[in-house]
């Protein structure tokens, strides 16, 4: 079963967003600090895995909160992080960024992000305030 990425606009894939979130037992992202576009990868066109991306004024693309779809088995969509992640990571090239950066500690992101050719940086240590 091939995946295929797709690219939603924040209010129609915001509701999914958070009831993933929920069944991760992960705290819940206020949609106002989302960018306005999400991708999201699908197997036979049931959303799988998603990924936020944020640009910024340079050369760097910041891939955040990435999640994935409980409902679906893992065997089913074992592949389907790799292969979203390196889709966008092509279509961050084509945008001409240099440099694509995101944290994790979460073991599943890890290894999908080392498979997409990620290199690890620092320990990972996130503090993070909400204003």
């Amino acid at each position: 079963m091939p995946f295929i990425v797709k690219k939603h606009s924040k209010e129609d894939f915001y509701p999914t967003f958070i009831k993933w979130l929920e069944t991760q037992k992960f705290p819940l992202i206020n949609k106002e600090i989302l960018p306005e576009n999400c991708f999201v990868c699908y197997i036979d066109e049931v959303p799988c895995y998603s990924v936020w991306v944020y640009f910024t004024d340079s050369k760097l693309a910041w891939f955040a909160f990435p999640a994935s779809n409980k409902n679906v088995n893992f065997k089913i969509k074992n592949g389907g992080l790799e292969f979203l992640i390196d889709y966008v990571c092509d279509y961050l090239k084509r945008k001409k960024m240099m440099t694509a950066f995101t944290t994790s500690a979460t073991e599943n992101v890890v290894l999908a992000l080392e498979k997409s050719g990620f290199d690890k940086g620092d320990q990972c240590v996130h503090y993070i305030k909400k204003l």
